[in-house]
């Protein structure tokens, strides 16, 4: 405490700005260091409509395929990759290819090649994301949490593979 007074009181006033969410995310996933947009590459463009780029390359096995459990950790927004943030699980969560528990572009981004250890952002249109319908699909609430006909961008980590017997291969690499 009596070390931030020190540094409060070297400073000058038009020093102590308000930093940046992710300059203080110290210890967060590597998924949730998000580029700022000045960092922006060009998108790869599926048939689909599912528009994507590497952040990471991963070094590990792979690729994911349809009817394995991955574990990934994600972020997604509205209104582009710096937007609004509607979700974030930043402890891994699994999920099993091609039960359609995820958008089914979300599924697409981790099928397109992507191997263990990489993070990758994707563009989800609407028609691979959550519809004409919005989210929650019906209710008094319908639509409120992501607007009908919205596109939705994650940056999604993919950090293992699920061996059958619950094992995963991969999880060294982060």
């Amino acid at each position: 405490m009596q070390l931030l007074a020190i540094a409060a009181l070297a400073c000058s006033t038009q020093a102590l700005k308000p930093m940046p969410r992710r300059a203080w995310m110290v210890g967060a996933p590597a998924a949730l260091a998000m580029p700022t947009q000045a960092h922006a590459q060009e998108l790869t463009k599926t048939a689909s409509g599912l528009e994507y780029y590497d952040v990471k390359v991963g070094q590990g096995d792979g690729p994911a395929k349809l009817d394995q459990t991955v574990t990934i950790d994600y972020v997604a927004w509205l209104n582009g990759f710096e937007g609004k943030e509607f979700s974030r699980f930043e402890k891994p969560i699994k999920v099993k290819l091609g039960e359609k528990k995820v958008a089914p572009g979300l599924e697409e981004c981790l099928l397109a090649d992507m191997n263990i250890g990489g993070t990758r952002r994707c563009k989800l249109p609407p028609s691979l994301a959550y519809g004409s319908t919005g989210y929650p699909k019906s209710g008094e609430k319908a639509g409120s949490i992501i607007p009908p006909n919205a596109d939705v961008y994650f940056q999604v980590r993919l950090r293992s593979v699920v061996l059958s017997k619950g094992l995963g291969f991969g999880l060294n690499v982060i």
